[in-house]
């Protein structure tokens, strides 16, 4: 297969490896999907599509992707809210500088440009009736943040990609 523009790797990837670098020694469970069986505190990010919502659209895709991502913590406790809050000021952080630094990613890239489109605020269900998951109410005492975010990704180095439909020229 000869391919000559760039693969993208995957969002999800970039996002919860740069999560799971920057938390390193925090007992926070990230991931992309919400458990009952996991205890907060919890940070679930992953691409997205929100009714309504562009995802930041490129003239020209081939170099890089547009992103849609929403990020979530799930906090617990008297200080749920307050926790809830630094998290997601934390996660700010950590993709802010990301982006700075340039932080690549292996199959998912870099952030070239990113703007928060809604800031961090206490939402009462876990997934809106656009998202693949649909929980109606989280247990008694757990509280939730969101944030959403738009995203341009740069591809990852060609070697790096997982994409088992897709093999890059050496």
């Amino acid at each position: 297969m000869n391919i000559q523009i760039p693969i993208f790797g995957s969002t999800d990837e970039l996002l919860l490896k740069l999560l799971q670098d920057f938390f390193d020694g925090h007992d926070i469970h990230i991931g992309t999907l919400y458990s009952e069986e996991t205890s907060p505190p919890m940070i679930i990010a992953r691409a997205d599509r929100r009714s309504g919502a562009e995802r930041g659209g490129l003239e020209d895709d081939r170099f890089l992707h547009p992103a849609l991502v929403s990020i979530s913590t799930i906090t617990s406790g008297i200080d749920a809210d307050e926790v809830g809050e630094e998290l997601q000021e934390a996660i700010r952080i950590c993709l802010r500088q990301a982006q700075m630094n340039q932080t690549v990613v292996p199959n998912g890239g870099s952030i070239s440009r990113i703007t928060n489109t809604s800031a961090p605020v206490r939402v009462s269900d876990y997934a809106t009736s656009s998202s693949i998951v649909q929980y109606a109410s989280l247990p008694t005492g757990h509280v939730r943040y969101e944030s959403i975010w738009r995203i341009l990704i740069r591809p990852p180095q060609q070697d790096t990609i997982t994409n088992r439909f897709l093999t890059p020229e050496p």
